[in-house]
């Protein structure tokens, strides 16, 4: 799956400069191909948000089944929390959670997330960032459309040893006007210099850096498709809570 093609050494330099890199033309043209048609043609996202001060997963069905004024205290209790710098919406389909033997699609998109476990893969990523220590590879498909964001953070969580956050981007001739940029930011939250989705490229960047998905707009015209997570120091199934 991985583009044979990739210069480690040029890459580890320039990864060295902040602990950050953009890698495109990651893997062969015909796995980047499949996996963007059948993130597009199957619907196995939940609904992933922080409402009443938790992090929550809804599945679709119990979304739709909500009336009108359900989903506005919903979205009211959303936007409230991200209007404080606190929260996120967007569409996830986890690994952890993820049924994937029920057809053929959803189990070649579980096949990539266990590659991404390969020892091929950890060890270029070991290469390419200096951290000798990473053993596995957390992963959920993202799916941010009109009205989804996450706000500014960090991805450092106490025991999860995650070393590094990667988003692979599956979104083609994406606009960057229509919002969806990987935002960092300085400490005092000034904003630095943001990542435009691109498709078959690999951002990937230290836990330390301060970042954030800004709103999709609504005139985006698809949505922003993504394989998203970390690279941790732990064992695969080791827990993450």
């Amino acid at each position: 799956m991985l583009n044979p093609d990739l210069d480690t050494k040029a890459l580890r330099e320039a990864f060295d400069l902040d602990g950050r890199i953009r890698i495109d033309n990651f893997l062969d043209t015909e796995v980047i191909d499949k996996i963007r048609q059948y993130c597009l043609e199957e619907d196995p996202y939940e609904v992933i948000y922080f409402a009443d001060g938790k992090n929550r997963i809804s599945s679709r069905a119990e979304v739709a089944t909500m009336d009108q004024s359900e989903k506005q205290d919903l979205n009211r209790k959303i936007f409230s929390a991200a209007s404080q710098g606190i929260g996120f919406l967007y569409d996830g389909y986890q690994m952890n959670r993820a049924t994937h033997k029920s057809n053929a699609k959803l189990n070649f998109l579980y096949e990539v997330f266990e590659y991404f476990n390969s020892e091929t893969m950890l060890d270029f990523i070991r290469q390419v960032t200096g951290k000798t220590d990473i053993l596995s590879a957390d992963a959920h498909y993202t799916r941010l459309t009109s009205g989804q964001f996450l706000t500014r953070h960090r991805d450092v969580v106490a025991n999860r040893d995650r070393r590094l956050a990667y988003v692979l981007g599956f979104s083609q001739n994406w606009h960057p006007d229509w919002g969806g940029l990987l935002q960092f930011f300085d400490e005092d939250g000034t904003p630095t210099d943001s990542f435009a989705p691109r498709f078959n490229c690999l951002s990937m960047f230290d836990i330390s850096h301060i970042h954030s998905v800004t709103y999709v707009t609504p005139f985006a015209l698809e949505p922003r498709l993504s394989l998203t997570g970390w690279f941790r120091a732990s064992p695969k199934d080791a827990p993450t809570q």
